[in-house]
């Protein structure tokens, strides 16, 4: 069972890498609060439609929702803030930062009980490492078509590292809603935290959530990604050595170097290369755990 954890996480960074990529231009188009709240929205309907369509039970109960209500709470907060970092700074700075969080997010779900083996920590610590090699990022590696400056970068920086925080400390309540409610009904009740929490914002600013017709298929796209970010996610966390999926889920930032490497035509060192062949096999051997 921990093979599969590893391989819902490995499907979290997939969808992960590439919604964040997309949320890039969506933010730029729309605006982050947009962009976040319409990504919220989508991701609520089709959680919902995916329940009914395939007889997923939603369970009502108050059991378990003061988990539920810190952890929508915590993960809108990351997502709006990790959004702006993406439109407003290089993504190979705010990506890569936020891929860290397992780095706090581990030690938490050890306090709560988790208790990897010798192997398990090898081959985490294997991803982590690879993680933090394939991120490193150079002043001249930016985007082609966009420069910027050291106090942008760090700022970028800055709300990169908060989101983190707020990803890794959502974790822990997340892990214990999904104990009450199960992966569907926990992503449920993110999604409809979160869009109390925008329309109050919305409503705070006197303004409408607008975008564009030809945003539309974009903000779509992005809500999709990240809804199956969230229940591979989800459904990882559910399952035996939980660990595994926090731990493979951070892989996303690879996806994301290699797209800015080929859209944005940043360039990939030979060490981010080294890298990702260490994220490879570090998710690769949680998926061989022996028994």
């Amino acid at each position: 069972m921990g093979g599969n954890s590893a391989l819902w996480g490995a499907g979290s960074a997939f969808a992960w890498g590439v919604g964040d990529f997309s949320a890039r231009f969506s933010g730029e188009r729309s605006g982050v609060a947009t962009t976040t709240f319409w990504m919220i929205v989508v991701s609520f309907a089709f959680t919902l439609v995916y329940a009914l369509v395939l007889d997923v039970p939603i369970i009502l109960s108050l059991n378990g929702s003061l988990y539920l209500i810190c952890a929508g709470i915590g993960i809108t907060a990351a997502t709006g803030i990790f959004y702006e970092a993406l439109t407003r700074g290089p993504v190979s700075i705010a990506s890569p930062i936020v891929a860290s969080y397992p780095a706090i997010a581990l030690p938490i779900s050890v306090i709560l009980g988790a208790r990897p083996g010798l192997w398990e920590w090898g081959a985490m610590g294997l991803t982590l490492i690879g993680v933090l090699i394939a991120s490193q990022h150079r002043s001249d590696q930016t985007s082609s078509k966009q420069q910027f400056s050291k106090q942008i970068a760090r700022r970028t920086s800055i709300l990169a590292f908060l989101a983190a925080m707020l990803f890794a400390l959502s974790i822990a309540s997340l892990d214990l809603a999904i104990d009450s409610y199960g992966p569907t009904t926990t992503l449920l009740g993110v999604r409809v935290v979160g869009i109390i929490c925008f329309l109050g914002w919305f409503i705070y600013q006197k303004k409408l959530p607008k975008a564009s017709i030809n945003a539309w298929w974009l903000l779509v796209l992005v809500g999709l990604l990240d809804t199956g970010g969230h229940l591979f996610l989800y459904i990882g966390l559910d399952s035996d050595h939980g660990e595994y999926a926090i731990v493979a889920s951070s892989a996303y930032t690879v996806v994301t170097v290699l797209l800015a490497r080929f859209f944005l035509r940043e360039s990939v060192t030979g060490k981010q290369w080294i890298g990702i062949a260490l994220v490879v096999a570090g998710l690769t051997s949680l998926t061989i755990i022996p028994s």
